[in-house]
């Protein structure tokens, strides 16, 4: 596999795996995380134009957590396949790959390729004096005609994958647009 943005979705990353069936795959996630410190801003007025999203992983309060959280993900899986390698099932670890070691070492290497593409929580329902963008009818407060009805809703992020509880938050804001006719 070639290290070119082997640990990145990229154009043609999809291809590469396919490509490449000779490799086993572990996907460390931290799911629930304490960060909250990244943002989402609008670009411009263009609905087009994709808006800004600094996710700003391992900053803020709880960064150490999170880290030390992945730095142990990585540990047991290297625990888990150990065996495979010792019996050459498996050649050997790509990456972050064996010369990455010492707890400092991964967990720079976390900090500097860790990415995700689930930003949640940027446009949480609830009250405005308390920090919600939204009302429980999806509708941005202070602003009229213009509902969110994405992962950008929820407090806290709800699991690991957010496909259903994406498509759930669609369903009810049909439901609410059908209702009231807005």
């Amino acid at each position: 596999m070639r290290k070119r943005n082997a640990t990145r979705f990229s154009p043609g990353y999809s291809r590469l795996i396919a490509d490449s069936q000779q490799y086993l795959t572990w996907a460390i996630l931290k799911a629930h995380t304490a960060n909250r410190s990244g943002r989402v801003t609008l670009r411009s007025a263009d609905p087009l134009e994709p808006p800004d999203v600094l996710f700003n992983s391992f900053a803020g309060p709880g960064a150490d957590d999170d880290l030390a959280a992945v730095v142990a993900g990585i540990r047991f899986v290297r625990r888990m396949t150990a065996h495979l390698i010792a019996s050459e099932i498996v050649e050997s670890e790509v990456v972050p790959g064996p010369d990455i070691a010492t707890d400092a070492q991964l967990t720079a290497f976390v900090r500097d390729h860790a990415w995700g593409h689930h930003a949640a929580g940027t446009c949480a329902i609830g009250e405005r004096e308390s920090g919600g963008v939204l009302d429980s009818a999806l509708r941005v407060h202070g602003t009229r005609g213009l509902r969110v009805a994405d992962a950008s809703v929820f407090p806290r992020i709800p699991g690991t994958f957010l496909a259903s509880s994406v498509m759930m938050v669609g369903e009810r804001a049909a439901e609410l647009i059908l209702a009231d006719g807005t």
